[in-house]
């Protein structure tokens, strides 16, 4: 049996298929690195903030939503949570609805009004409500609203947002701190 002689050019032609090869894995691993840094660089993250506060008459309870990611968040549905519904997020029409007595207790002194597309660029604060009530009239709304002054805020709130990726979707809820990844 002949053993051929392997030529040098061959061993080049190879070598450098081989190279051009692990070439293409290298670039095509390196780019799914950089598209993912791309997205990360750009995620959003909603959180809640509820401040109570006042002074020897009047209370104030405060419910914020703040980006505190990199990009920005666009809102998909924001609603509150409240005896098994999903209600639109209008805090008024809420307190009219459910609880009329809440506004002969206290005010609303400020509500927004937030919708699908509305975008919360990075840093940016949203007040969702403002409620104040002399101190006079504390207990009565817990007695109303049947929850102790150490229980959450007795109105969740949700909210489905993306990042300007559409294909990545999350879930925040007031009650929980930590966002869940929906897709």
């Amino acid at each position: 049996m002949k053993l051929k002689k392997i030529k040098t050019d061959r061993i080049l032609g190879v070598s450098a298929m081989l190279i051009s090869l692990l070439t293409l894995v290298i670039f095509i691993y390196q780019t799914n690195i950089m598209r993912d840094q791309s997205k990360l660089s750009v995620k959003p993250r909603l959180d809640f903030t509820t401040n109570q506060g006042g002074n020897d008459s009047i209370v104030t309870f405060q419910q914020v939503l703040e980006n505190k990611g990199l990009g920005p968040a666009i809102i998909d549905s924001i609603y509150f949570k409240y005896d098994g519904k999903n209600i639109p997020l209008e805090s008024k029409k809420l307190l009219e609805t459910y609880f009329p007595k809440l506004l002969t207790y206290g005010h609303l002194s400020q509500y927004a009004v937030l919708g699908k597309g509305t975008t919360l660029t990075p840093e940016e604060e949203r007040s969702i409500f403002t409620y104040e009530l002399p101190v006079s009239n504390l207990d009565s709304v817990f007695g109303y609203l049947k929850i102790n002054p150490e229980d959450d805020a007795p109105f969740p709130v949700e909210v489905i947002y993306t990042s300007i990726y559409e294909d990545e979707l999350w879930m925040v809820n007031s009650d929980e701190s930590q966002p869940k990844r929906l897709r």
